[in-house]
C-alpha cells in the first residue's frame, strides 16, 4: 500500500509560463504614467540633540562651579544624610541640574530648527 494519493485529488497549481493574473501586471508605459517621484527626507533625531545638549550643560556646570569655588569654601564634612550633597557638592548637583535641563531645551530647540530648515530645501 502507498500512502500517497492519487494525482487526480491534487489541486492543479500554473505552470510558471501560465501566470494567474497576467493582466494584474502594468506595463512600462503606465508605470510612468502613475508614478510620482520620490525625494527622501533626512530628519534629526530630537533625542540625540536634546541628550548631548544636556551632557554639555552638565559639562559646562561642572567646570564652571570648579573654576568660581573659591579656595576657602567649606567642602563636604561627610556628616550629611547624603555626604554627596554636603557643601559644594549641593552646589554641583544644583548648577548641574540646571544648566543640563536648560542644554536638554536647547538641544531640542536646535534640533527644530534644523528640521525646519532641512523641510524648506524641498
Amino acid at each position: 500500500m502507498s500512502d500517497q494519493k492519487p494525482q487526480q485529488d491534487q489541486p492543479q497549481t500554473p505552470t510558471p509560463a501560465e501566470p494567474e493574473h497576467a493582466d494584474a501586471v502594468p506595463t512600462e508605459a503606465e508605470l510612468q504614467r502613475v508614478a510620482t517621484p520620490a525625494t527622501v527626507r533626512r530628519a534629526p533625531k530630537v533625542s540625540v540633540f536634546m541628550t548631548l545638549g544636556a551632557l554639555l550643560g552638565i559639562l559646562i556646570a561642572l567646570v564652571l562651579v570648579q573654576v568660581t569655588a573659591s579656595g576657602g569654601a567649606r567642602g563636604s564634612d561627610g556628616a550629611g544624610f547624603i555626604s554627596l550633597f554636603d557643601g559644594l557638592g549641593s552646589v554641583r548637583f544644583l548648577v548641574g541640574l540646571a544648566l543640563g535641563v536648560f542644554g536638554a531645551f536647547a538641544g531640542g530647540a536646535v534640533a527644530v530648527v534644523l528640521d525646519r530648515r532641512s523641510a524648506r530645501k524641498r
